[in-house]
This record gives structure tokens, C-alpha cells and sequence, in this order.
């Protein structure tokens, strides 16, 4: 078998052409991780997957059934990975000296919150059964989104540069930002998602980590990141294929797209309306659209992205949406 272009752990190099950089991080991904290319179809036959997308949207049309609604598709290569579910390691850690009445007042000025942050003097941006669920989910999605982008990059992981749009209160920024990137840029839409951000970075002491507003269909593509994160937002815009050429012209290295999934057996988006835009989750529009699984595998390729992986969990307790398929976590090189 002939050797890799380059040692994974050279990935990032300045000194590798865009082909050796990919060829490099392939490499990477094969070599650290147990992966799988099982091809697991709803379609009526294997041989759809070489077909026109119009072929298999007749063929899904003429053959589908309540069973193979049910189907969770695979189709392309998957990283097999591990999940241990433990927080960020800023948390617990207080670097800005207010006490616990001056932390109070500054966590209700910032509310509402949607995460639960643990923060010092036994204060928590919200608490109760809802926040222990919420807790529990994110540290799934740290260890499948995060946790992947360490492990894959290794000591590459401390000269890169991060961005992460769309990235709400900053929770995934800080912690690649903790973990030991070279530096780490969110941005958001809502100046009330950034506040939050900015205070919990100064909170917990999380250094090289910025957050900026900035309009996800309005973003200037003015220079290149290693590291690209489009956690929770494909299905927050009208133009999610325009997003998903936007992703690609940011990434240098590796782009990790998460994204709400439809399970039907097509590339296709839902459009849903009626959004409450007042909702620091949502987008800006009233109305978004819902992708397929098979419509993030397309536009991901569509984009430019020539390597697509998906990052599948295991664990005894699996997160609920990712196990049926509604929801999934892919990893795109250029």
C-alpha cells in the first residue's frame, strides 16, 4: 500500500499544497479513528447510490413504505467514535473576582439563558430537571464535535485557527479555545447570544476566544480557518446551500457541520414557517429550511467538499436524536 502524502500529524503545515493537506487529514481520520464504509440504503437497490438524484427520488417514490421511513441511512464513511460525556474543562474555574451577589445580578441581567453553565459560588445560568437533560446532551455533542476536531488534529490542534459560526453563547468556541487552539472566532447573529458569551469567556478565564455579530448570509470570506464549525445552524437559513459554500471557502483544514436531519430517503428540504425570531435559538427569518440527510451529503459535495465523513457516537446512552437518525454530525475536507 502506498504511504500517505505526509504523516498525519502534519496535517496543517504551512508548507503542504491543498492536495497533500487533504490527502494528509484523510490519512489522519483513517489512521486515529475506527471507521466503517458500509453503505446502509432505504432505496430498492445498491445500485441507486451511482444513479441520478432524480432516479432515486422515482425509485423512493415507487417503493417506499413505512419500513424504510424507519431506515437511519449511511451513506457515506463513518468515524466509529466513543462518547464520554464530561464538561468543558473552564468550567468550575472563576477568573473574574465578582462575588456571588454581583454574579447573580450579572447572570439575570444577561437572561434568559438556554445552556446551563455552572459557574462559581454554587450559580448556574439555569437549573433543575430541564437543565440536567440540557446538560447531559451538550456533553454528548462536546465529545462527538469537539472531542472529534482534538483527537483528529492532535498537536496540530495548537497552531490552528478556529471559527464558529453561528455560535450562539460561544459554549463550543470556549472549549476548543480550552483544549489549546491558536485561536478562536464566533460569530453570531444576536448582540444577546455574543453578551453572554463574552461574559462567560471573562467568567471562566477562556483566553484566545473572540466573539464578533456577524450575519451568516453576509459573511465576507476574507481569509481561511483550520478549523470550521456549522454547529445547529444549516437549518436556521433560507439558503442553506449558499451556507454550505460559504463553509467551504472559510476551511483550510476540516469543516464539522451538525445539523437537524430529515430521515426520508431523498436530497430535499422542508420549509418550515411560522419561527418565533424572538427565540435566542432561531434564525432570522420566520421561515427556514429542514435538510434531508441525503440533501447535507449533496450540498456538502455540491459545495466543494471532496472527503465527507460522519461522526457516529457510541455509547450505552445515546442521544435520542442522533440514534434515529434526526439529527447528525458530519466532518467535510476540501
Amino acid at each position: 500500500m502506498d504511504e500517505p502524502v505526509t504523516a498525519p500529524g502534519r496535517a496543517l503545515t504551512s508548507d503542504l499544497d491543498a492536495d497533500e493537506r487533504s490527502a494528509a487529514l484523510v490519512a489522519a481520520v483513517r489512521s486515529r479513528f475506527d471507521t466503517t464504509d458500509e453503505i446502509v440504503s432505504a432505496l430498492s437497490s445498491p445500485d441507486l447510490e451511482a444513479a441520478t438524484s432524480q432516479e432515486r427520488v422515482r425509485d423512493w417514490r415507487q417503493h417506499r413504505s413505512e419500513a424504510s421511513r424507519r431506515v437511519v441511512e449511511h451513506i457515506v464513511p463513518r468515524i466509529l467514535r466513543p462518547i464520554t460525556r464530561t464538561p468543558p474543562g473552564y468550567v468550575g474555574r472563576a477568573a473574574d473576582g465578582r462575588d456571588a451577589e454581583a454574579l447573580r445580578a450579572e447572570v439575570d441581567r444577561l437572561g434568559p439563558w438556554r445552556l446551563p453553565f455552572p459557574l462559581a459560588h454554587g450559580i448556574a445560568t439555569t437549573e433543575g430537571p430541564t437543565a440536567d437533560v440540557a446538560t447531559a446532551r451538550m456533553q454528548y455533542r462536546r465529545d462527538l464535535i469537539a472531542g472529534t476536531v482534538a483527537d483528529l488534529l492532535g498537536d496540530d490542534l495548537a497552531t490552528a485557527d478556529v471559527i464558529d459560526i453561528g455560535c450562539q453563547t460561544g459554549y463550543f468556541s470556549m472549549d476548543l479555545a480550552e483544549r489549546g487552539a491558536a485561536s478562536v472566532l464566533g460569530i453570531d447573529l444576536r448582540p444577546g447570544n455574543l453578551a453572554q458569551a463574552r461574559f462567560l469567556a471573562e467568567h471562566h478565564g477562556v483566553e484566545r476566544v473572540r466573539f464578533e455579530q456577524g450575519d451568516v448570509d453576509e459573511l465576507v470570506v476574507d481569509r481561511q480557518y483550520d478549523v470550521v464549525l456549522n454547529l445547529g445552524l444549516l437549518y436556521h437559513v433560507t439558503r442553506p446551500l449558499d451556507l454550505l459554500k460559504t463553509t467551504y471557502e472559510l476551511t483550510r483544514g476540516v469543516a464539522v457541520v451538525d445539523t437537524v436531519c430529515s430521515t426520508e430517503p431523498v436530497a430535499a428540504f422542508l420549509l418550515l414557517s411560522d419561527k418565533d425570531v424572538d427565540m435566542p435559538g432561531e434564525g432570522r427569518d420566520v421561515v427556514e429550511l429542514h435538510p434531508t440527510y441525503r440533501a447535507v451529503v449533496e450540498g456538502l459535495r455540491f459545495a466543494g467538499f471532496r472527503h465527507v465523513f460522519e461522526v457516529q457516537g457510541l455509547t450505552d446512552r445515546p442521544h435520542r436524536n442522533y440514534r434515529l437518525g434526526g439529527r447528525r454530525c458530519f466532518l467535510a475536507i476540501p
